[in-house]
């Protein structure tokens, strides 16, 4: 299973009108839209972290723009809380021993900070630097 990361751009950018939508459609950024679809190609099986709703499955439904980040300390103020996540994550019940995380350095932090330790994580875009050297990377 992979964990991706959701990007700014969002389908409410292009059509503000919209209304509700699924995960997978919601994020339309270039970084989310390789990301994903490098997803579903390698592991049908995926997870968007976002930032404002937490863990998403690519079928829940999106209700409505938002503009929060994750920082490189992890939440903040107006992201969704640690407590909330770790909450997430137990209620998905998930058992695969390892995950794939395609996103920046400040999901390291984060992730590690929420999923229990006896799981291993795997940063394959750790090292290759920007947004533009990932968006390579990932496509």
């Amino acid at each position: 299973m992979m964990i991706i990361a959701s990007g700014k751009p969002k389908i409410w950018d292009k059509e503000p009108t919209i209304g509700t939508v699924s995960a997978n459609q919601a994020y339309i950024g270039t970084f989310h839209r390789l990301c994903q679809a490098y997803a579903q190609k390698f592991d049908s099986d995926y997870l968007i972290l976002s930032p404002y709703y937490g863990f998403l499955k690519p079928t829940d439904l999106v209700p409505h723009t938002y503009d929060v980040r994750f920082t490189l300390k992890g939440v903040n103020q107006e992201t969704i809380q640690l407590a909330e996540l770790k909450k997430q994550w137990l209620d998905l019940t998930l058992s695969e021993s390892q995950y794939v995380v395609l996103g920046g350095k400040k999901f390291q932090l984060l992730l590690h900070q929420i999923i229990p330790q006896n799981i291993l994580l795997d940063f394959p875009l750790d090292q290759a630097g920007g947004i533009g050297n990932m968006q390579n990377a990932a496509s």
